[in-house]
């Protein structure tokens, strides 16, 4: 068994949306939560100010008040709840492998190992394409994409810097390796510590790497990591097409849990809604009691 969880990675572990009391009327366990002062506030905002997102149920806000729906109703807490166990949940919005890999590891190096025993992990492999970097001018990790969304609020000329970055250094298949590498080194300290874990997949690195392409590193080696993570994912089942599914973020599309589906098209968000994050939790607790407990 284990006594805690440490759970690592996106948007759609993190709850993105979760906490938009514009959606909360669509959901049965937050139809109840009063909401009459964020109206109230809402009613003196022009909608042209720059303060969009009280006006606008689609404008990204990432953090308010209502913060506490977000941490209860996300599905790494709802995973907690039904074990009756701590968790500590270092998931983002828009967060990068790189991220997760610094912090899971830091996790790890910052605990005795007798505080290791009895863990379990969860890692939501994010999205290919991202990437963070310390900005000395910030005083922080900042994560960015390959676009042209600057959602973590970086400061003008890192965020110019990043576009270099993407524009010089990314090579996705040398990327997709290098995560690769880091997911091996990931395994292989869960194994030395004895830590029971999972992965939740967005995509497929391998799938990512030209046939046969050696460079840096083995294809084959490439391939038998791939194979690891794949058999230790968990492998979403889709009621409305009848399939396995590990890719998290296709499932919740065919399974027609995001906020677009849910609030009958009040919402345009295609990330798992509340009640995805409830459905996506049942599943990995399927997954939990089969293979781990």
């Amino acid at each position: 068994m284990f006594s805690k969880i440490y759970s690592n990675g996106c948007s759609f572990m993190w709850g993105h949306n979760h906490n938009n009391p514009w959606y909360f009327e669509f959901f049965e366990e937050t139809k109840e939560i009063d909401i009459s002062k964020f109206k109230s506030d809402c009613s003196k905002v022009k909608s042209k100010s720059e303060n969009t997102q009280y006006t606008n149920p689609n404008v990204f806000k990432p953090y308010n008040e209502y913060d506490w729906v977000r941490e209860k109703y996300n599905y790494a807490n709802r995973i907690a709840d039904f074990f009756n166990v701590d968790i500590v949940n270092e998931s983002i919005f828009g967060g990068s492998f790189n991220r997760v890999y610094r912090k899971t590891l830091n996790y790890i190096i910052n605990n005795k190992k007798e505080n290791l025993e009895n863990l379990l992990v969860i890692i939501e492999i994010p999205p290919i394409g991202r990437n963070e970097t310390y900005f000395i001018n910030q005083e922080r990790y900042c994560n960015y994409v390959s676009n042209n969304d600057n959602y973590d609020f970086l400061e003008e000329d890192n965020f110019l810097y990043t576009r270099e970055f993407f524009k010089k250094s990314f090579d996705l298949h040398i990327f997709a390796k290098d995560e690769l590498a880091k997911l091996f080194t990931l395994i292989e300290l869960f194994k030395f510590n004895n830590i029971k874990y999972l992965f939740i997949q967005t995509d497929n690195r391998f799938s990512l790497i030209p046939n046969k392409n050696d460079k840096y590193l083995n294809y084959n080696t490439c391939q038998e990591i791939q194979k690891h993570i794949d058999e230790n994912s968990v492998n979403f089942y889709s009621k409305n097409k009848n399939i396995f599914n590990m890719n998290i973020a296709s499932w919740i599309r065919d399974e027609k849990c995001m906020f677009s589906d849910d609030t009958k098209g009040f919402s345009l968000d295609v990330h798992n809604s509340i009640n995805g994050s409830k459905k996506i939790s049942e599943q990995i607790i399927d997954y939990i009691n089969k293979f781990i407990v």
